[in-house]
């Protein structure tokens, strides 16, 4: 029973790790904008509806007018989040031959992205130690370093690749996250 909760308790750990790396890097929900953006509305809302000088076209319209507004300051503070963005990850890859003499390939080892809305580019990859041939899957998304040694001895070099989202994907996710957020604050 013990050895079970020892297990538990070590299961629950590195998942509590793990999800909290991914904090790092990632976006925090759209919701966690819900209540700024909210008492934003609430302000314009109130203000507009508290006018005698306007009719209730003119209201619609200023309000409508008032709540792209906040939302266009959204969709630029969220753009900018998304951009802001990125995880550093490695692979390390080594290759020892015991003999001299001839040509050892130990191939590649790849580094993927955390998540298929990220990816890297050539730009963003740097090798330390000893570089043998570096590979970026046209998607950018992994990053491999290939390591071979010639004769007797041993090679090792690391391959550390940034990783950000990717444009594309930011583009679609703050529409989306504009569109939900504020189908949410006029509910």
């Amino acid at each position: 029973m013990k050895t079970l909760n020892f297990f538990l308790l070590i299961g629950f750990i590195l998942n509590f790790s793990l999800s909290s790396a991914q904090q790092t890097y990632e976006v925090k929900p759209f919701e966690s904008y819900l209540e700024i953006y909210k008492s934003q509305y609430k302000m314009i809302y109130s203000s507009i509806e508290s006018r005698t000088d306007l009719t209730l076209s003119e209201k619609l319209q200023l309000l409508t007018t008032e709540l792209n507004k906040i939302k266009s300051k959204f969709k630029i503070e969220r753009k900018a989040e998304y951009e802001s963005k990125s995880v550093e990850l490695s692979v390390t890859n080594s290759c020892t031959k015991g003999s001299s003499g001839g040509k050892k390939d130990c191939g590649y080892k790849y580094v993927n992205a955390p998540l298929p809305s990220f990816y890297t580019k050539p730009e963003w990859v740097r090798i330390e130690d000893t570089d043998k041939g570096r590979d970026i899957k046209a998607d950018g998304s992994s990053a491999g370093l290939r390591m071979t040694i010639a004769g007797k001895g041993r090679n090792e070099g690391t391959l550390f690749a940034v990783f950000r989202y990717r444009p594309e994907y930011i583009a679609v996710s703050v529409e989306s996250d504009a569109e939900n957020l504020f189908n949410l604050i006029i509910k």
